[in-house]
C-alpha cells in the first residue's frame, strides 16, 4: 500500500532528491547501476511487440471511426445549415 504525502513532505522529499542528484553530479560518482539492473525485470521484445502491433492497430481503426463521423457531422452541420436558412427565409417572408 503506498503512503500518502502531504505537500509539505512531497516538496521536501523531491528537493533531497534533487541535491542528491546534484551531489553525484557534480562529484562524478553516479549510483550503482548494477543494483538498478538486478531489479529490473527482463521481458521478451516479442510481448512488447504484440502488445504495440495491437494498440497500433487499434489507433488505426480509431482514425477510421473517426474519419467516418467527421463526415457524418459534416452532414448534419449541412442540413442544420439549410433548415436555419429556410426557417430564416420563412420568417422574412412574413
Amino acid at each position: 500500500m503506498s503512503k500518502r504525502f502531504s505537500k509539505n513532505e512531497l516538496k521536501n522529499f523531491i528537493m533531497k532528491e534533487i541535491a542528491q542528484l546534484r551531489e553525484e553530479k557534480m562529484s562524478g560518482k553516479l549510483g550503482d547501476a548494477t543494483k538498478v539492473a538486478d531489479e529490473v525485470e527482463e521481458v521478451e521484445a516479442s510481448e512488447y511487440a504484440t502488445a504495440l502491433e495491437k494498440e497500433i492497430d487499434y489507433m488505426k481503426a480509431l482514425d477510421i471511426q473517426e474519419a467516418k463521423l467527421v463526415k457524418k457531422l459534416r452532414k448534419i452541420n449541412e442540413a442544420r445549415n439549410k433548415l436555419r436558412s429556410s426557417i430564416l427565409k420563412k420568417i422574412d417572408k412574413e
